[in-house]
């Protein structure tokens, strides 16, 4: 796999993708966090945060980066969009 930041940014777009997609055109979230809104976006950074500690463990430090990068603009989306209070 190609050390790049670009490539783990991309690559770090596909589970929170996923997860809105999911959010959007199915009902899991309610069968499974049915008082949790935002348990599918909480799942899709914590599978981005375990790709970015094994990329780091492989010394592949730009990617992690990439993956560290799409989970932090994913997850300030996800706090402006769905007016978290974070104070």
């Amino acid at each position: 796999m190609k050390n790049s930041v670009l490539v783990g940014f991309l690559l770090g777009l596909i589970f929170p993708l996923l997860a809105f997609i999911l959010m959007r055109y199915t009902d899991v979230q309610s069968q499974l966090f049915p008082d949790k809104p935002t348990g599918l976006y909480v799942i899709a950074a914590a599978i981005n945060l375990v790709g970015c500690w094994i990329s780091y463990k492989k010394e592949m430090d730009k990617f992690g980066n990439g993956l560290v990068l799409a989970t932090f603009l994913g997850m300030m989306l996800l706090v402006f969009t769905k007016n978290i209070s974070i104070f």
